[in-house]
């Protein structure tokens, strides 16, 4: 999954539907690709949060890769980035 633009409480519910919707497709592993995002408020920061248990209870593996500038210092600050970053990744 690759986002892009700014992320803020508008696009948290759509996220999360499609965080979700990936997960139960059967996939072992969602990759969400942050590299061409530019920012992302709290309640994106909770919907990876909230994506992470949902894809933990289907046994899918969620990790957010290629975060940049404020989007890495954000998710680094609140200690998002090592959960969600890849195995033997820095983000």
């Amino acid at each position: 999954m690759t986002l892009f633009g700014e992320l803020d409480i508008a696009a948290a519910s759509p996220l999360g539907g499609g965080v979700l919707q990936a997960a139960i497709a059967g996939s072992p592993r969602v990759r969400v690709d942050l590299a061409r995002v530019s920012f992302i408020d709290s309640t994106v920061l909770n919907t990876f949060v909230n994506a992470l248990g949902g894809a933990t209870d289907r046994g899918v593996s969620l990790a957010l890769v290629n975060p940049t500038g404020h989007v890495r210092r954000v998710l680094s600050m609140t200690g998002i980035l090592p959960l969600l970053a890849e195995p033997d990744s820095d983000g």
